[in-house]
């Protein structure tokens, strides 16, 4: 686009939207034509009307004289005797309830003809007023703290016990948040909360709970209401106001709950009063005195009691077909407020167990949280799914994974603590490692399908913004998994928890084996010390001499997964047709045997773990780097454990290790391999070390030929580090005489030269033993007068 096209296009945009001069005529008009309303059409009035309530918060406030409100009281009731001019209607509501907003005196004679017509309107059932309603209800509302509110609240009650005995989605959709957000106004700012006038409050809300009992969101939406209440009156001056205000409303949610009511949806509405009560009395801005912390520990007392009952009916045959509803419900109460309960206090549910299962549930097979990973399973590259996941993700429940996760690490710790309940924590586990190997297989699959397709520039993008949302569920998952076994790893102090829960410590090593492709994609971040103390717990608990055996089991199953095939065999070994993600997996094993290796038995070691590593170690282009780093790293441990097998792999892995020289490991690498795998054999066997060695030295000398020559050096300059683990043996004379002879024989002065300076840095440096040094600095400066340098 040019530059012009651009200032014209901005300069149109600017024009449709009038100067502040130009409004000012307009409203003006607009203003005077409804005060001479009777010379205009009705298209003209309804125009005028129109613009006035487009712009009504920023009208004078002078311009509400008693003649201009005549006016829109004579025309409200034509138009609602007409009934089709709704419009016109609308505007003339919302100009009432700016009014009503900046109203300073109650004695307005005005007043009660204006509030009788929002209470006519808000009191129909006639779906086509549902706009007009909204402003209404907000004009009404705003009346409350000032006086009337008696009226008022006996008006606001009127209106959601019709709504109750009407209900239908359309209206719910059109006015449940104005609704909602003016009971907590209202309960928020009336003079009407106290012990003489706290009738009325009562009703308003108990007419509030009938109406968010038919309601999906209405536990929520009750809570959300009841939290804005609390921390409002929570910072009310002075200290006594707000004492007196939180002591009324805490009587008001025991008096909710006092009586429970046979439907359990109105139980659970009732719960969600006195659970906003003890969530913002946890985290409320104002002073906590005395008073307040007291009225704290009494609603939270409430709520223990009151949830415990809320469990057992949930449990219960009769409810079984909302089971999944309700569970959610629960997590829900549970996520917002046992967190902050005190753990003495919450000890006291006698179904603390159920409560737990409750909340396991919620989280692996709730459609609003990870839904068994039906979404994984069904994952593919299409705009639909994007959708699907996208809205998974800004549900209330998803958001709310934290929280649940917190809230079922708690209750794990409470329950270990005191020794209670261990087969329904071991339970609990056995599903988390249940889910994540079907997360681990679905992604794997969907990786494979989508691997080698051929994208549009539409699914690329699609393919994009799918994958960003997926991330963020497995995101959640990894925060939600950790937070739960860390409470039995490490929460519970002294490794009692890995004692009491029998296959803890395995089912953590296998859940984080399988998520390990999330945890490389996320790398360090929140929550990465909790991951590495879980894990390290758990690992140390099966280097105990009691759970060797357990720890050999895992290893050898985890590796037996990998086994190369003994039947059907085609040359490609198994592990070279694993996928990235089965590549992670194998990857978070061997990380594991570096650490555990003193400890892996002999035979799972020779029969399971190491043909699967040789491939790995074989490779001439490097799959997966870190996957070929850690086999590397495994391989040399067992060197460093002086495992038996070190004899026959010594031989074996030096070849691998000069084979795969220059392609694929460089030189730095090579020569940190090999020097580690001679200064481990040192520990081990001399002449075992030195037998290896000499497999480098037959590889220099088969490099004869002039091509080969900056191939031969690097290799002698590989030799030469091996100067400083044969110092302490008896072969350090040897090596001493062969690098002698490799130099002498070097094509080039300036070969020779840069051969020396790094036989000097060697020989000079840390590393040599001092028994050997001034043997091996004698050699040098003979060598050197033997060159003549």
């Amino acid at each position: 686009m040019s530059q012009q096209e651009t200032g014209s296009s901005s300069s149109s945009s600017n024009n449709n939207k009038p100067d502040l001069k130009t409004l000012a005529k307009i409203l003006s008009d607009a203003y005077y034509n409804i005060l001479q309303h009777s010379t205009l059409t009705p298209v003209q009035m309804t125009s005028s009307l129109k613009q006035l309530a487009q712009y009504s918060n920023d009208l004078p406030t002078s311009w509400f004289t008693p003649q201009f409100l005549d006016t829109l009281i004579a025309l409200k009731s034509r138009f609602m005797l007409d009934g089709q001019q709704l419009e016109a209607l609308g505007s003339i509501i919302t100009l009432f309830s700016t009014w009503l907003r900046r109203l300073n005196s109650m004695d307005d004679p005005r007043l009660k003809l204006v509030m009788d017509t929002l209470l006519q309107l808000l009191l129909s059932t006639d779906n086509r007023y549902l706009a007009i309603q909204k402003d209404a209800w907000i004009g009404w509302v705003s009346l409350m703290g000032k006086s009337q509110d008696i009226a008022l609240l006996e008006g606001m009650t009127k209106v959601l016990e019709l709504h109750t005995l009407h209900h239908d989605e359309q209206r719910v959709q059109a006015l449940s948040e104005a609704l909602d957000a003016g009971v907590a106004h209202a309960l928020a700012q009336t003079n009407a909360l106290n012990d003489f006038e706290v009738e009325s409050c009562q009703k308003l809300l108990h007419a509030h709970i009938q109406y968010c009992a038919k309601r999906a969101d209405g536990p929520r939406a009750i809570m959300t209401a009841i939290e804005h209440v609390v921390d409002v009156r929570s910072q009310e001056k002075p200290q006594s106001r707000a004492e007196a205000d939180l002591a009324t409303l805490v009587n008001m949610a025991n008096d909710v709950v006092k009586d429970q009511p046979e439907a359990l949806a109105m139980n659970f509405t009732c719960l969600t009063v006195l659970a906003g009560v003890v969530r913002m009395l946890q985290f409320n801005q104002g002073k906590k005195t005395k008073k307040v912390l007291g009225l704290r520990q009494d609603a939270e007392k409430t709520f223990i009691a009151q949830l415990d009952m809320a469990v057992d009916k949930v449990a219960l045959a009769e409810h079984v077909h909302d089971f999944a509803t309700n569970q959610d419900i629960i997590a829900f109460f549970a996520g917002r407020c046992i967190i902050q309960i005190p753990s003495e206090l919450t000890l006291d549910m006698k179904h603390l167990s159920t409560l737990l299962k409750l909340l396991s549930a919620s989280l692996l097979t709730s459609p609003y949280t990870f839904n068994n990973s039906d979404l994984i399973h069904r994952l593919q590259n299409k705009p639909e799914v994007t959708r699907e996941i996208t809205q998974l993700i800004n549900h209330p429940l998803f958001k709310d994974i934290g929280r649940i996760s917190r809230a079922m690490a708690k209750i794990i710790e409470i329950l270990l603590l005191n020794q209670q309940a261990a087969d329904v924590v071991q339970a609990v586990l056995d599903r988390l490692v249940g889910f994540s190997y079907n997360v681990f297989f679905d992604w794997d699959q969907y990786i494979m399908d989508t691997a080698d397709k051929s994208m549009s520039p539409e699914e690329t993008k699609n393919y994009k913004e799918l994958e960003n949302a997926v991330w963020t569920v497995f995101k959640s998952m990894t925060f939600a998994f950790t937070v739960i076994l860390k409470a039995v790893a490490v929460d519970v102090p002294d490794g009692k928890g890995l004692i009491q829960v029998p296959h803890a410590a395995q089912d953590i090593i296998s859940v984080y084996a399988n998520f390990n492709f999330i945890t490389e994609h996320l790398g360090e971040g929140a929550g990465r010390q909790a991951y590495q103390d879980t894990l390290t717990n758990a690992v140390a608990y099966l280097l105990h001499d009691d759970n060797q055996c357990e720890l050999n089991k895992l290893l050898s199953l985890a590796f037996k997964e990998y086994a190369p095939a003994k039947f059907v065999h085609d040359g490609k070994p198994t592990v070279e047709l694993l996928s990235m993600v089965k590549q992670s997996r194998l990857t978070f094993f061997t990380d594991l045997i570096e650490q555990v290796m003193s400890n892996v038995d002999d035979s799972v070691l020779e029969n399971d773990i190491l043909p699967v590593i040789y491939p790995v170690l074989k490779w001439k282009r490097i799959e997966n780097k870190d996957l070929y780093e850690s086999a590397h790293t495994a391989v040399i441990t067992a060197f460093i454990a002086e495992k038996p097998i070190s004899r026959e792999l010594a031989g074996v892995y030096a070849k691998i290790l000069i084979d795969n020289f220059p392609e694929p490991m460089n030189l730095d690498q090579f020569r940190f391999g090999f020097n580690t795998l001679i200064q481990a054999l040192c520990g081990l066997d001399d002449a075992l070390a030195w037998l290896t060695v000499n497999q480098l030295i037959l590889k220099i000398h088969s490099l004869n030929k002039e091509k080969d020559i900056v191939l031969r050096n690097e290799y002698t300059t590989a030799l030469i580090d091996l100067l400083k683990p044969l110092s302490l043996g008896p072969f350090f004379p040897s090596i001493l005489d062969e690098i002698r002879k490799l130099i002498l024989a070097q094509e080039t002065r300036v070969m020779q030269k840069a051969t020396m300076k790094i036989l000097f840095e060697t020989v000079s440096g840390p590393g040599i033993s001092d028994m050997r040094r001034t043997e091996a600095v004698g050699w040098f400066l003979e060598l050197k007068r033997e060159l003549n340098m």
